[in-house]
């Protein structure tokens, strides 16, 4: 094993080096910036300050020998053989990340449920982006205006962008997706957008609260916080109005899987069969939480989800700086 350390923040990792370092670093947690991933665009270039790194075959494309012979190397493609000490400007913001318009492909379309239906968009060649785990793209048709959709997997080593899209009645484009998109059809996306992402440096536990598709960007989130390993505590609330509408086993698994991972369900039109939590999403969290000062809280879903869910949380103790959503604005009626 060697270790990685990155000397512009102080940050490090082991890896065996049958791995580009690029991916052994996104899997760590670490956001060091790249492009296409295939060793064409050079978006991944570092600095290598000491040790030594290698290539499978010859130098690519995106980084000149003049480059190689002045220390810097390619991460997306070279592999550490000795402990390296390496150079990189990580992305801390959304600020740094490049807002790209590009090409994709539908690679799948799956019906989740009776309204819900998952999309796999793949960006073809050389091409991929960039993103934090709960932003959201601009899907672009050219007989319809660009929509906004949350990314709904992690920020991983990949070119695929899943999305959950939500039928809406009357709604000329979800309806067009429901029953028009075909698979192979060609879009165009454009982002990454958004503030609402994950702040994984910090350490306080996590309350994620989703209403209906709301759940995209918080799986990207807790699929984010699993890869990248980390051991904070996550306690999942998903509001929606009936049993049918809970259209993903996946919260559930995770909690059976994970033990800093709790998962509650809660329905607010629920049959006579239902056992479990009633009522608004957010009153679940207040009856479990007297306190939320040290907590980090993420919310996701219809405006007055969201309006709601932070007005009472402020109420209850919540710093304002602690809470996230996505791309809601409203005032904040508490005093904090």
């Amino acid at each position: 094993m060697f270790t990685i350390e990155n000397q512009a923040t102080g940050k490090f990792f082991r890896t065996d080096g049958n791995s580009p370092i690029l991916d052994d670093a996104l899997i760590h947690g670490l956001n060091f910036p790249y492009g296409c991933q295939k060793g064409f665009c050079g978006k991944c270039k570092a600095t290598i300050t000491e040790g030594e790194v290698d290539y499978e075959g010859d130098i690519p494309n995106g980084i000149t020998p003049e480059e190689v012979a002045d220390g810097m190397a390619l991460l997306c493609q070279c592999r550490a053989i000795s402990d390296v000490s390496l150079v990189v400007d990580e992305l801390d913001s959304v600020a740094d990340i490049e807002v790209r318009n590009l090409p994709c492909k539908v690679e799948s379309i799956n019906r989740l449920n009776h309204d819900v239906t998952q999309i796999f968009l793949k960006i073809p060649g050389s091409e991929s982006l960039q993103y934090l785990a709960g932003q959201y793209i601009d899907l672009i048709h050219p007989n319809f205006e660009p929509r906004a959709f949350s990314i709904a997997n992690a920020p991983t080593n990949s070119s695929l962008i899943e999305l959950h899209v939500r039928q809406i009645e009357n709604g000329k484009f979800t309806n067009f997706v429901f029953n028009g998109l075909e698979e192979k059809s060609l879009l165009r996306i454009e982002g990454p957008k958004g503030d609402f992402f994950f702040r994984e440096d910090s350490k306080k536990p996590v309350i994620l609260v989703a209403g209906g598709t709301g759940l995209g960007p918080i799986k990207s989130i807790v699929e984010h916080a699993i890869a990248t390993k980390l051991n904070r505590k996550i306690y999942l609330y998903w509001g929606v109005r009936d049993e049918v509408d809970l259209y993903m086993d996946l919260p559930k698994q995770w909690a059976a899987e994970y033990d800093n991972i709790h998962f509650v369900p809660v329905l607010s039109e629920p049959n006579d069969a239902w056992q479990g939590r009633t009522g608004f999403v957010h009153e679940s969290v207040l009856k479990d939480f007297d306190d939320l000062t040290g907590y980090e809280i993420y919310a996701c879903g219809p405006p007055e989800m969201v309006k709601s869910a932070a007005n009472t949380f402020v109420d209850q103790g919540m710093i304002k700086d602690n809470f996230f959503s996505d791309a809601f604005v409203f005032a904040f009626t508490g005093k904090k």
